[in-house]
């Protein structure tokens, strides 16, 4: 049976940008295992946001297709739309971040990110308990 999904944060996607050798031997791992990983579009907008250049911002546009589990989650519809600004009122997360924590409360999926102090402090803001899995020693 395949586990659900994980749901990447900016940090994740950032990392991916920038061709962070741990990033890219994570994705590989993850796609060797079947491991999906859904992508949040807001925050492949963070990740886009904070890149250093172009090419960057191409690296994380070539990881995304090249690696065949990311699932890009949109925002769909007006419910979605409204979920997403219940998920900034509550938490205070800028909206690629909160965009992240949406998806992973509605389908119950842990966030893969490099940052796990953000989500530890926000894991209790949406009634529903937010899991996530911190990738360590991913600067070294």
């Amino acid at each position: 049976m395949t586990p659900p999904p994980y749901v990447a944060d900016v940090s994740i996607l950032t990392a991916l940008g920038r061709a962070d050798q741990q990033a890219g031997t994570l994705m590989q791992s993850l796609d060797r295992m079947g491991q999906q990983v859904a992508a949040p579009v807001l925050a492949i907008t963070g990740a886009v946001l904070g890149a250093e250049s172009r090419e960057d911002r191409d690296l994380l546009s070539d990881a995304l297709e090249r690696f065949g589990i990311f699932i890009i989650a949109p925002l769909r519809d007006k419910a979605q739309a409204a979920a997403l600004a219940v998920a900034i009122g509550k938490t205070g997360l800028d909206p690629w971040d909160a965009h992240v924590a949406a998806v992973a409360r509605a389908s119950g999926c842990r966030i893969l990110t490099l940052n796990g102090p953000k989500w530890r402090e926000h894991r209790d803001d949406l009634g529903e308990r937010l899991e996530f899995f911190q990738v360590e020693d991913f600067e070294e």
